[in-house]
């Protein structure tokens, strides 16, 4: 009966994969939490190869948001707001109305997850506003009034999963997604880009992550996106036969 049930309901069989989906990477990410020293370690070495390229910029724009409370106020609220509850209403609007684009991104995100684990596991890293000897401000721990690092969430947090930066590249799925579905629409354009950009400037400006994180993001991302088209290339060449 249960699985009648979940053949008649698409919607309701799509949610539960994808509920199911999420808390099984969620709460992988929170055992892989307990290595200080490694994190601290492989901050240091982020920080200087960042130094050598020329894109230590996590002090500047870090300073430059806790300076002025409407900065403060802005970048707390992109980090939060621009994140999960973007990404659910965006996901909704492409399962009802771009079913064939939802499930190329949706699995895009399950692949990039899988990597984000791998990387998680194997190269725990302390982002900025944890990194010893440094001075970084924690905007969101001490301006605002929600974060993804509650107390209450302590069981789905790893504070040293910083590398890649999922809130960077999942922010760049979304853009993608968007343009898939209305290429022709230039305001979609404009949002598919602002997008990225501006969450690219609230993860580091609230000292949530390096500047690399997000390169390694970007990298998660599009290897994910490139194993889903690859899966739905092969999956016509099969339904051909």
């Amino acid at each position: 009966m249960r699985l009648q049930l979940l053949r008649r309901r698409p919607a309701l069989r799509e949610l539960i994969l994808v509920s199911g989906g999420l808390l099984a990477y969620f709460l992988t990410r929170g055992r892989i939490q307990d290595r200080h020293a490694a994190a601290q370690r492989n901050a240091d070495r982020i920080v200087r190869l960042e130094r050598r390229l020329g894109l230590f910029w996590e002090p500047v724009l870090n300073a430059w948001a806790a300076r002025s409370p409407f900065w403060r106020r802005f970048w707390n609220l992109v980090y939060f707001w621009a994140h999960a509850p973007l990404i659910a209403v965006g996901g909704v609007w492409l399962y009802r109305r771009y079913p064939h684009v939802y499930c190329l991104t949706r699995n895009a995100f399950l692949g990039s997850a899988i990597i984000g684990l791998i990387s998680y596991r194997l190269f725990p890293v302390a982002p900025p506003r944890l990194a010893e000897g440094h001075s970084f401000v924690d905007t969101m721990q001490e301006y605002s009034k929600v974060s993804y690092q509650a107390q209450s969430l302590s069981p789905f947090v790893n504070p040293y999963a910083a590398v890649p930066s999922l809130h960077f590249g999942w922010s760049f799925l979304l853009s993608v997604a968007l343009v898939m579905a209305q290429p022709r629409r230039w305001w979609i354009w404009i949002g598919a880009v602002a997008q990225p950009v501006l969450m690219f400037l609230a993860i580091v400006a609230t000292a949530n992550h390096w500047v690399v994180d997000a390169v390694a993001g970007l990298a998660a991302c599009l290897a994910g996106l490139a194993a889903a088209l690859w899966r739905r290339s092969t999956g016509r060449s099969r339904s051909r036969r």
